[in-house]
């Protein structure tokens, strides 16, 4: 176990990049809060048209230290991830860290250690939304990449959910309908018929998340902010919230 300010290590560490590499496509730069209950992300992308929140409890890790008070690290994530490998099935990441410097060692056959020095970054604070949602949607998370990936190209996603039993994706003139029938929606609350649109390139910041869990909940409302969570192995959660286009 290391002395350091805040220590822990991830039993995958193809897993934690993946979040990593989905952070940063939010956002450059990042606070790390690392807490006695959990890391925690929250990050604005500089336009202000998404937000970002990523909860991974203590628990998920196979070892976890950090002192009482905890402690927050500034990551530039866009250097970070141009100098961090792709993790390979099996290995482990670990992570130490004080108020100057943090460190990552990706440890399998061939370790690879990589030391950089915390950034500041402005502490922002960003306010609870306080949303109100009339459709919540659990799907099947592959089937949600695959809508996308069908309307790819489109610049523009209106989804629209006119029924108990199915959602629609529009785009460049074509629609993907996800039913549960199909079994590509596992369960839907549905208070009225909602439509809104997104800029397709937002959505597809968060798409890695699909291989690392099965399903995702969409939370919408007409021409209102879209919110998507993501709830991962080890009960780590990511929550995605979009402006919708006007």
């Amino acid at each position: 176990m290391s002395s350091e300010a805040a220590y822990f290590e991830y039993p995958s560490a193809k897993t934690f990049v993946t979040l990593l590499e989905v952070i940063g496509e939010v956002a450059d730069e990042i606070l790390m809060d690392i807490g006695p209950e959990a890391v925690q992300v929250k990050a604005l992308d500089p336009a202000r048209l998404s937000l970002i929140e990523v909860r991974i409890p203590s628990s998920a890790f196979t070892q976890y230290s950090v002192r009482p008070e905890g402690l927050r690290i500034g990551l530039n994530l866009s250097s970070l991830l141009k100098i961090l490998p792709k993790p390979k099935k099996g290995e482990v990441l670990k992570f130490s860290a004080d108020e100057s410097f943090y460190s990552l060692l990706i440890e399998g056959t061939a370790p690879k250690l990589f030391r950089f020095r915390s950034i500041e970054v402005s502490a922002e604070e960003i306010p609870e939304l306080s949303l109100e949602f009339k459709v919540r949607a659990r799907v099947l998370s592959k089937a949600f990449k695959q809508a996308l990936t069908d309307l790819k190209g489109s610049g523009t996603i209106e989804i629209e959910v006119p029924a108990t039993d199915y959602i629609l994706l529009k785009g460049g003139g074509s629609t993907v309908k996800m039913s549960r029938v199909s079994g590509s929606i596992i369960d839907i609350e549905f208070e009225e018929n909602v439509r809104s649109a997104y800029e397709e390139s937002y959505l597809a910041k968060v798409l890695p998340l699909s291989t690392l869990t099965d399903s995702l909940t969409l939370e919408l409302s007409s021409s209102s902010p879209l919110r998507m969570t993501f709830d991962i192995p080890g009960d780590i959660v990511v929550r995605y919230t979009l402006a919708p286009q006007t």
